[in-house]
């Protein structure tokens, strides 16, 4: 049987713009530019046939194409999650090696990651750093930094730090952004900088 469908990188695209509401908010969560989501949802409604966005100058707004279109695709990603978990397990079971720039410490708990027994089960060593060249090597899961990059062709997403001027970027290899290791990071690190934000 051959499959007639948009290409990944479009459904992508539209999915984390769709649930964002934001080109941008999607590009930084896929490591591109806003430019280039925008780009990426374009052929995929001229290869559609139909609007799925209505872009507007404070934002978007999905069109009745787009609601329709929506929960089907994220399950379409969550079953392509859970089929590639299921042979290989390891991209959920292995514990992560974080590191974590000295200027973030101080945003956390002393102890952190160890201080929560769900990162406990997901990190396996914390080190103080801010090379991005160590993921690049293979040696670090995942970075936390106060900004910075360009980081080519790994994975950003923006934590929002409501005491900063700027947001933090947890960064990492393609294709562990979603996984359990990375939620459980992400989850935690929104809960305690919103907290120190208030």
């Amino acid at each position: 049987m051959t499959y007639r469908l948009p290409s990944l990188n479009t459904l992508r695209a539209f999915e984390a713009a769709a649930r964002h509401l934001s080109f941008k908010t999607a590009a930084d969560e896929l490591g591109v530019t806003a430019g280039a989501v925008s780009q990426q949802v374009k052929k995929l409604e001229n290869s559609l046939g139909v609007l799925l966005f209505r872009r507007l100058p404070n934002g978007l707004l999905l069109t009745s194409e787009g609601e329709t279109y929506l929960p089907a695709i994220t399950q379409v990603f969550e079953d392509l999650t859970h089929a590639t978990e299921q042979i290989a397990p390891d991209i959920n079971s292995r514990k992560f090696r974080v590191g974590l720039c000295p200027a973030v410490r101080g945003l956390l708990p002393a102890n952190w990651p160890h201080h929560n027994e769900n990162l406990r089960r997901h990190v396996r060593e914390c080190i103080e750093t801010s090379d991005i060249d160590l993921l690049f090597d293979n040696e670090l899961d995942c970075l936390i930094r106060p900004g910075g990059g360009p980081y080519r062709d790994l994975t950003l997403v923006v934590v929002t730090c409501p005491q900063r001027a700027h947001d933090l970027h947890f960064v990492c290899r393609p294709g562990t952004a979603e996984c359990a290791q990375s939620r459980a990071i992400l989850a935690d690190l929104a809960q305690h900088l919103a907290c120190c934000g208030k």
